[in-house]
């Protein structure tokens, strides 16, 4: 009975993006500490994946590792992006 439970029992609520992307830019903050990848899926969804530096050049995921969005357009992501202070070091 439990495989039953696991194929029609009750589903996550987390977002499900489609599998397939591509990476329309990185973005970089001035300092270089900070970097935002824009990814559209061919669901027609644009996100963003921040990352951290945390030592030399290793870049660790925020939000452990969900990204932000969905954005209508890979513009308004990256215009969306540059505007936090996050981004800009005032966090």
């Amino acid at each position: 009975m439990t495989w039953w439970k696991r194929l029609f029992g009750r589903k996550s609520r987390e977002l499900r993006v489609s599998s397939h992307y591509r990476i329309i830019c990185s973005l970089y903050s001035a300092d270089g500490k900070r970097c935002a990848e824009v990814r559209e899926f061919s669901n027609g969804k644009t996100y963003l994946l921040e990352s951290a530096l945390v030592e030399g050049t290793t870049f660790k995921a925020r939000h452990g590792g969900r990204m932000v969005g969905p954005f209508a357009s890979a513009e308004i992501a990256e215009r969306f992006i540059v505007a936090t202070p996050w981004f800009s070091g005032k966090d």
